[in-house]
């Protein structure tokens, strides 16, 4: 009671004791009196988002990009989109054509192409067989384009350098009917240029040249066993 006369009286409140939570949650179930849902039961994923995502990915993936590339590739190399008119070098040795790189299966699809290793840059064998190359296609007081000394990774390449090119003119000139002049505007005229002017390297396709060449000489080439290496189209 207070010791004023007439004011009211206010109970005062204990509070109330911690309870001690017992310790074992084995049992999985929350304790109680905690507050805690429960964890709800699984439940698997739906399948209709993950057979929506399969189908969408065989859609872009199977359908839709395989259309674009093709599409793209018609229109950038007709002529080899499909697969078709897939042009393998050969082994021409007549000295009235332009030749192609070296080839370390002498030009044979069909014995392990890229599986021989040239030579390291360490390896003394390297400088023979570049000194060998240079002989071979008579370039000597003039200035050697890697192009014509290094063979390709495949082997049957049948694309050059135009300096690769232009370097033969003096000895395809010599031994055709053609000027140097003339051979120097049909290299100039056989050069593919880079895609969109800066995608890859500009080259020449020696198959093609040659082609075009044999159609100016009105003659055939045979190569060091005597079979036709080419003719015209």
């Amino acid at each position: 009671m207070s010791g004023r006369t007439g004011a009211p009286t206010r109970e005062r409140r204990h509070a109330p004791e911690p309870r001690e939570i017992s310790a074992d949650l084995s049992s999985g179930g929350e304790p109680e009196g905690t507050g805690l849902a429960s964890d709800p039961p699984f439940r698997w994923p739906s399948a209709r988002p993950v057979v929506t995502l399969l189908v969408l990915s065989v859609i872009l993936l199977g359908v839709a990009y395989p259309y674009v590339f093709s599409e793209v590739a018609e229109y950038v190399a007709p002529s080899t989109a499909t697969g078709a008119n897939i042009t393998l070098g050969q082994n021409i040795t007549n000295p009235a054509l332009f030749w192609m790189r070296p080839s370390l299966i002498d030009y044979q699809p069909f014995s392990g192409a890229g599986s021989e290793a040239p030579y390291g840059p360490t390896d003394p064998a390297l400088y023979n067989e570049t000194l060998r190359y240079i002989q071979q296609y008579g370039l000597t007081n003039v200035s050697v384009p890697l192009n014509l000394v290094s063979p390709s990774e495949s082997g049957l390449d049948p694309d050059i350098t135009p300096e690769a090119a232009l370097v033969q003119i003096p000895r395809v000139a010599h031994f055709s009917n053609l000027t140097q002049g003339a051979l120097l505007q049909l290299v100039n005229a056989s050069i593919v240029q880079p895609v969109a002017g800066f995608i890859g390297p500009a080259y020449i396709d020696v198959i093609s040249l040659d082609r075009t060449l044999l159609a100016l000489e009105n003659a055939s080439v045979l190569t060091a066993s005597g079979a036709t290496a080419l003719s015209p189209r």
